[in-house]
């Protein structure tokens, strides 16, 4: 399966000052976003990827990827569309949401 890099934006769901390294791709069909991030200050720190998807309309929808384990780096994702060649639904834009325990 290829990848296509993308840019990270952090954003962090409590006061605490998330030390986590995330980075976003989405899949080279464009349909799957995902979301990695790595570190966390504990073991109960989380992530997950938010996509916004664009239908063949030019609508924009967000969905939200699964909440998985930082410090074991696991890999969140959201889905757009299985098969966007045949749905013209694509990831326009992704961002992380991280949250660590206070």
């Amino acid at each position: 399966m290829g990848i296509t890099a993308g840019t990270a934006l952090v954003l962090t769901a409590t006061p605490a000052a998330a030390s986590s390294t995330c980075t976003t791709w989405k899949s080279k069909d464009g349909g799957t976003a995902y979301g990695k991030c790595t570190g966390g200050d504990t073991r109960f720190s989380v992530h997950r990827v938010w996509a916004v998807c664009m239908g063949p309309d030019g609508k924009p929808f967000n969905l939200e990827g699964n909440w998985v384990n930082t410090r074991k780096g696991q890999t969140s994702k959201a889905v757009c569309s299985p098969n966007p060649a045949r749905t013209s639904i694509y990831v326009h834009s992704m961002k992380i949401e991280t949250d660590e325990p206070v």
